[in-house]
């Protein structure tokens, strides 16, 4: 086959050799930018973003990558010198300076009626997706709703899997709004989350975090009163740094109770530390070192007292606490 160029009134010129390199790989947005900065070559990166209908990041990065790629080069203004000359400035009144704010966007663009029946005929798998997240999302969806979709697709370019993959976390969370399924798609996007590996990662995350925070409810009896700053840095602490699973906060819990005849959470914390920084990742880690402890008591002195394995090590830490919290 052979294609043979209709020129008008405007030619593009591109690096043929760079840009052949790059072409394989490139994605729909940095083909999008490629095209439009050599058609208009002075413009402001919002206004272009705008005019491309893309967030900023996303229009920086793509142009970040044809800089790289060697297509392109970006010639920042330079800063101007300051006059020798000294000005008096005038006295400021009491003015405050707005900064100009700049559009975010935080939807998809609008898909006409049309535009909408004409991806779902010719993009594959279209009408399958929107089916599976009817179902999975338990309801029939309205026209905007189908045209989200067809947006995170086809605007997007995401695959079905990772469109079915949101659609799946939002009904585990309850959250059955396309709007929120939107929201979730452009946020993670501009983060550069666009494979589905990436995505389960990120969404796995937040699906230990909310389920150990709803473990963590029911057994201290917080009931589903909002969280204190303090008690979600002990919950995020538990799952993202020290990765405990849920038999080691029960066991926490059943020490606190022993010890302080309530569940305080400060307490179930302190026990949580002082575990972790010994290293133990287990029940069974946790049952062998208390077994070495009192082993270790009865060869010394001939008796052991079964708490003292959680005394020695957890009051001064709890005990500390406590004082540092009277002393602010």
């Amino acid at each position: 086959m052979k294609i043979l160029p209709i020129y008008k009134n405007k030619i593009i010129s591109l690096p043929a050799e760079c840009v052949s390199e790059k072409l394989s790989t490139a994605s729909k947005d940095e083909l999008k930018v490629l095209l439009a900065v050599y058609l208009e070559q002075e413009f402001e990166q919002i206004d272009m973003a705008a005019k491309l209908d893309m967030t900023e990041n996303a229009f920086k990065r793509a142009l970040s990558t044809w800089e790289k790629a060697g297509v392109i080069a970006i010639d920042k203004p330079k800063a101007q010198k300051k006059p020798t000359k000294k000005v008096e400035k005038p006295k400021k009144e009491k003015e405050s300076k707005k900064t100009p704010k700049v559009e975010v966007h935080t939807t998809l663009p609008h898909y006409t009626s049309s535009e909408v029946a004409g991806v779902l005929e010719t993009k594959n798998g279209c009408s399958e997706l929107i089916d599976s997240c009817q179902q999975i999302l338990g309801k029939m969806f309205n026209a905007s709703e189908t045209a989200i979709v067809v947006g995170l697709v086809d605007h997007l370019d995401l695959s079905n899997d990772y469109v079915l993959l949101l659609c799946s976390h939002a009904a585990s969370m309850d959250k059955r709004s396309v709007r929120y399924i939107e929201k979730l798609a452009l946020n993670y996007y501009d983060l550069d989350v666009r494979t589905v590996a990436g995505l389960e990662e990120e969404l796995n995350s937040i699906e230990d975090r909310a389920s150990l925070e709803n473990f963590v409810r029911t057994t201290f009896g917080l009931g589903k009163r909002a969280l204190i700053k303090k008690e979600k840095d002990y919950i995020s602490a538990w799952s993202d740094k020290f990765k405990f699973q849920k038999e080691i906060i029960q066991r926490a819990y059943e020490v606190t109770v022993s010890k302080t005849n309530e569940p305080k959470l400060s307490y179930a914390n302190a026990v949580l530390e002082n575990w972790y920084a010994a290293g133990y990742k287990t029940i069974e880690d946790i049952d062998k070192a208390e077994a070495e402890w009192k082993e270790n008591r009865k060869t010394n002195s001939g008796s052991f007292v079964t708490d003292d394995f959680y005394e020695d090590a957890l009051m001064r830490s709890y005990e500390s606490d406590n004082n540092n919290k009277k002393g602010e």
